[in-house]
């Protein structure tokens, strides 16, 4: 073992207190962290503190999300022509829940670019992209929100094209809708603010894809060129009847299509985390219901029980197990479809009302929900990894069935690079300005990994900030070592980028406390008892104010005899009075810790008290 000067010795005993816990040597094997597949929207009444259900997820889960879209924003109509983007209406108190979303997304390291809606009505959107003037104005409107609200970019959910304007717009709509994307991508990446696109899909339900088929009028392949992102909407498939949210072929050869007519590493395939409940048809057409059951025209209470026993109802996946659990059902009676990859379950609804004699009836409605859960939501995530996938884009966050997440994370690391093992090793006290030396190794499947380069980083006492501050590459054995002088305490760790099947990695965080060098000596060797003494002492590095202390020796023990502060140059002149007794006196001056620097010590001195 190197032999420590006696001075440092003695400051390791001052700050060991300190270190006791927090030095990490040997080598530490990281959990494999998971390749981020997931992204999605937050629907903005899943995004308050009265109700978190949106944001407590994607927290939750930041470790796989790629980046959130909360939708907070509606681009409506604006008096006089054109539109304008403001907070979503019904989002009360939309302000500070924001405010407090942000706080929370933002200190889980997660990207957030809001989504825009297009509530602006039939024709609008089409109209103002089709101005120049307009069409400039609201791009302008919509940097000037991701950069004044220190959004990493945005989302934009411009759905009347495909579901108000109808298909005989498109072909006026579709090169304004594409200058627009390209106008809006580079003055958002001029910021260095990102473009997310959300559209419906190439495909139509015969898996026709591409040329006029699906919604042609959003121009995949156009738009690609200018956007970070591409999200397809691949659910809904069926709206108005009995039916699958999200067949696994046709949503497949959306994907299939897609990756044909742009960069697949741009592409979020969109999963639905959500049901619908419908009453079954019967064979010849009607509605499947028994007992006395109200008619569609009957009196205004009559007509809402009607609509209660046959109209469509949305089911977040997190609901289902209720919604089961009320029926009497378990998860028995739900069957996976394994083409399809979804699920469905049937159920009776009794639906009690009033005719007009004021008598109660009861009808039965028959219904089926269809769904997309767990193992639905990893089927499509899935298509990730087989396609090359940016992620995979859930409407809803805060919807889904919470058991879904654990299979998700076991794909996802299955995905990412495996980590290698990087051990440290450091001396815990060191003197200012002089080296240290800080060793490791690294790892990788317990082989040693050779030639990676190895960055030694450093974050000061009282920062949360990294600073590299070296770069060595390993050696053959997978060692590396480094000599370095620290400014001050704080902890140091070794990081290895990602190199091939090896993930980006890095060690455990040692502690090392810098102690200030002190020297000190007397200007009267020989006094009589109880006579002035002075003593000098030079603290480096150099603080003014910075407190020292003289002590002496009693008894085997150091005790304080006088305190004072150094001047800006880091100098002190210590007064104090001599000891009574007659001997010589041991005594030294030690610094108190400051500004990062550990407790200093001087060497002893020793004054004589002599008879007078």
């Amino acid at each position: 073992m190197r032999r420590l000067p006696l001075s440092l010795l003695t400051v390791t005993a001052l700050v060991a207190g300190l270190l006791v816990g927090q030095v990490d040597r040997a080598p530490v094997a990281q959990a494999n962290t998971p390749d981020r597949v997931i992204s999605g929207w937050m629907p903005y009444w899943m995004t308050s503190p009265g109700r978190p259900t949106g944001v407590d997820s994607a927290v939750a889960n930041a470790d796989l999300f790629e980046d959130v879209s909360p939708f907070w924003y509606s681009a409506t109509a604006r008096k006089g022509g054109g539109v304008q983007v403001k907070l979503n209406p019904n989002f009360t108190n939309g302000e500070a829940n924001v405010a407090w979303a942000m706080e929370r997304l933002r200190a889980a390291g997660l990207v957030v670019m809001p989504a825009i809606a297009d509530a602006s009505g039939k024709g609008r959107m089409a109209k103002t992209l089709a101005d120049p003037a307009l069409r400039g104005q609201h791009i302008a409107d919509l940097v000037a929100l991701v950069v004044n609200n220190g959004y990493d970019g945005l989302d934009l959910d411009y759905e009347n094209f495909a579901f108000r304007d109808g298909r005989a717009s498109w072909d006026a709509t579709q090169p304004n809708w594409t200058a627009f994307v390209a106008e809006l991508g580079a003055a958002l990446h001029a910021q260095g603010k990102l473009l997310s696109a959300t559209i419906p899909g190439p495909c139509d339900t015969r898996n026709r894809c591409g040329d006029r088929n699906g919604y042609w009028v959003y121009n995949l392949p156009g738009i690609a060129p200018h956007v970070d992102r591409i999200r397809i909407m691949a659910y809904d498939y069926t709206v108005n009847s009995v039916g699958p949210i999200a067949p696994m072929d046709w949503v497949r050869a959306i994907v299939e299509h897609s990756v044909t007519v742009m960069d697949p590493a741009k592409l979020q395939i969109g999963v639905p985390t959500y049901g619908r409940a419908r009453t079954r048809t019967k064979a010849g057409g009607g509605y499947r219901l028994t007992g006395v059951c109200p008619s569609k025209n009957g009196s205004s209470a009559e007509r809402r029980a009607y609509r209660s026993a046959t109209s469509m109802a949305a089911v977040t996946a997190a609901d289902i197990p209720e919604l089961l659990a009320t029926y009497g059902l378990t998860d028995a009676d739900v069957t996976w479809d394994p083409v399809r990859q979804e699920s469905s379950f049937r159920y009776t609804k009794q639906v009690d009302w009033t005719d007009s004699s004021g008598n109660r009836q009861t009808c039965n409605a028959k219904r089926q929900v269809n769904f997309v859960g767990p193992d639905g939501v990893l089927a499509r995530t899935q298509l990730v990894g087989q396609y090359g996938l940016n992620g995979a884009a859930l409407w809803t966050v805060g919807g889904e069935n919470p058991a879904q997440w654990a299979a998700i994370r076991s794909y996802a690391q299955s995905l990412a690079p495996a980590e290698a093992v990087v051990s440290i090793d450091a001396t815990p006290v060191v003197v200012t300005g002089q080296p240290t030396s800080v060793a490791g190794g690294v790892t990788f499947n317990g082989t040693a990994v050779a030639d990676v380069p190895v960055t030694l980083e450093f974050q000061p006492a009282g920062s949360e900030d990294w600073q590299a501050l070296q770069v060595a590459n390993s050696g053959a054995d997978g060692a590396v070592a480094f000599q370095i002088v620290l400014p001050s305490s704080g902890r140091v760790r070794l990081t290895v980028p990602e190199n091939g099947a090896m993930a980006a990695s890095q060690s455990g965080a040692f502690d090392v406390a810098v102690g200030a060098t002190v020297s000190a000596r007397a200007k009267t060797k020989k006094v009589g008892p109880r006579d002035r003494i002075r003593v000098r002492a030079i603290v480096r590095p150099a603080q003014a104010n910075q407190k020292v202390i003289l002590q002496v020796l009693k008894n085997g023990t150091w005790r304080k005899v006088k305190g004072a502060r150094t001047n800006a140059k880091g100098r002190v002149t210590i007064k104090a009075t001599a000891q009574k007794a007659k001997k010589r006196w041991t005594y030294r001056v030690i610094s108190r810790g400051t500004g990062g620097i550990a407790p200093g010590i001087s060497q002893e001195f020793t004054i004589r008290v002599k008879k007078r």
